[in-house]
């Protein structure tokens, strides 16, 4: 059965604001560098430790005694230098640097929770703190320098994450987000369809409500090899062509509207598998462009 949790997106002007808290910090502590939650915590002198606490979360930041401390949790983060880790690191200093999560623990109003971070979680509270996480990780002007320099797909997210030392799925996320080409990532987990995340580019041509069922999705295509277990290829993605009305329900295969895509899946271990869809270049009627 699909996973149907409804999507919960901040308000404009409150994106805006924790995103230039996280980029301030960002530019206050590694101008020019990549960036160490670690250090950051040890400024602020905010404890941490990384250690195995089964499935419960990934992250938490307590308040006792008048001092912050960190937990993440390495059965689900891997090891202390993961990408993973690193999100989950900045997540937790979300929670810390944005004044109404910190004052609510510090208050008791708000007993210490564990986080699920990295988006899978659509409790706005842990929305801000992912934004952050992302915000404070790849900062807009230093990602979009590079965006800019690469191909479009996958590749380019690959190597986005090797500068940025972020996950595919934070990554691909910002890149959606960043992107001036059309481009729709696609969550999938065990139970189906988790989330999707569009470009600006595919929202204004109104290609916006897409398929949320893995029944839904054309047998033989990249998804479908990435779901089934198939081996990756050596390129790490499966890559196939499509329709837009494949994954648009409201757009009809006749349709003038029916764009040529490009479907590519990646899958991402114990967390699911990644689509991205955008266009063919070269094959696009100009109003998708």
């Amino acid at each position: 059965m699909a996973n149907r949790r409804k999507q919960f997106r901040l308000s404009s002007d409150r994106a805006r604001e924790i995103i230039e808290l996280a980029e301030g910090i960002a530019d206050d502590y590694f101008p020019a560098t990549k960036i160490d939650p670690s250090e950051i915590a040890m400024e602020r002198r905010i404890g941490f430790k990384f250690n195995h606490y089964r499935d419960e979360f990934d992250g938490v930041l307590e308040h006792k005694n008048g001092k912050f401390f960190i937990y993440i949790n390495l059965d689900r983060v891997e090891y202390s230098e993961s990408p993973r880790a690193r999100f989950t690191f900045c997540h937790e200093l979300g929670h810390y640097f944005i004044d109404e999560h910190r004052l609510a623990l510090e208050s008791g109003r708000t007993p210490s929770h564990g986080s699920k971070a990295e988006f899978e979680s659509w409790n706005p509270v842990e929305v801000e703190a992912d934004l952050f996480a992302s915000s404070l990780l790849m900062p807009t002007d230093r990602f979009q320098k590079r965006l800019k320099k690469l191909p479009v797909g996958w590749a380019a997210i690959d190597a986005l994450c090797r500068e940025f030392g972020t996950s595919r799925t934070s990554t691909a996320i910002r890149y959606a987000t960043l992107t001036d080409k059309p481009m729709a990532v696609i969550k999938w987990n065990t139970d189906g369809y988790s989330w999707k995340w569009l470009s600006s580019g595919f929202f204004d041509a109104s290609l916006r409500k897409t398929i949320e069922s893995t029944d839904s999705i054309i047998q033989g295509s990249a998804t479908t090899k990435a779901l089934s277990g198939q081996p990756v290829p050596a390129c790490g993605y499966f890559q196939s062509g499509t329709v837009a009305s494949a994954w648009f329900p409201f757009i009809s295969y006749g349709s003038a509207r029916n764009a040529i895509l490009v479907e590519q899946a990646k899958p991402i271990g114990k967390f699911g598998v990644l689509t991205l869809l955008y266009p063919g270049e070269d094959l696009l009627p100009s109003s998708i462009h």
